[in-house]
């Protein structure tokens, strides 16, 4: 019999490693949501390459594989307009503010 082994608990890793101290400048709004745009971009052009490919029968693609990639691409569109969203909602929320 087998026995299991315990499981290592750390705490997890931040997305963005900023530090305190400032030692990596920061990206502006502007550039960070324009590679933001250009990843939902490459995720839909490479679904649409994939389904392309498997309709005319020139790719060893499986479907599981081309599922994913429309799931990828689905998703990160469904994210960019939950973020456009929430701009418009706080420039809204700015604009209504009294000076």
């Amino acid at each position: 019999m087998t026995t299991v082994s315990s499981i290592n608990l750390t705490q997890p890793t931040p997305l963005s490693s900023t530090s305190s101290t400032g030692d990596r400048a920061e990206q502006p709004f502007s550039s960070v949501f324009s590679s933001m745009l250009n990843g939902i971009s490459q995720y839909q052009d490479h679904a649409a390459q994939q389904v392309r490919e498997v309709e005319l029968g020139q790719s060893e693609v499986g479907i599981n594989d081309l599922m994913v990639s429309i799931q990828k691409a689905t998703v990160s569109l469904q994210l960019g307009v939950q973020v456009r969203n929430k701009m418009i909602a706080a420039y809204n929320e700015v604009m209504n503010m009294s000076v």
